[in-house]
């Protein structure tokens, strides 16, 4: 029986003209979908970039649910 792939938390960075850089976390199996995932919540013209990943301790304690951006 094969298992489910493995999630990671990618942190995404969002940059705008004009305004701060903003991180946010996202728990997916591709670095593709969380970026996918992020770019529904802001706008066309932002910046999208993976700046790392988050540990596994670290996404468990922030409750992140697969595919929902959390800022941090």
């Amino acid at each position: 029986m094969p298992s489910s792939p493995k999630r990671h938390a990618y942190l995404v960075a969002v940059s705008q003209k004009r305004a701060t850089v903003r991180v946010n976390a996202v728990l997916t199996t591709a670095p593709d979908e969380a970026l996918k995932a992020v770019a529904l919540n802001v706008p066309p013209e932002a910046k999208l970039e993976i700046v790392g990943v988050l540990a596994r301790g670290v996404a468990k304690r922030l409750r992140l649910k697969p595919g929902e951006p959390l800022q941090v």
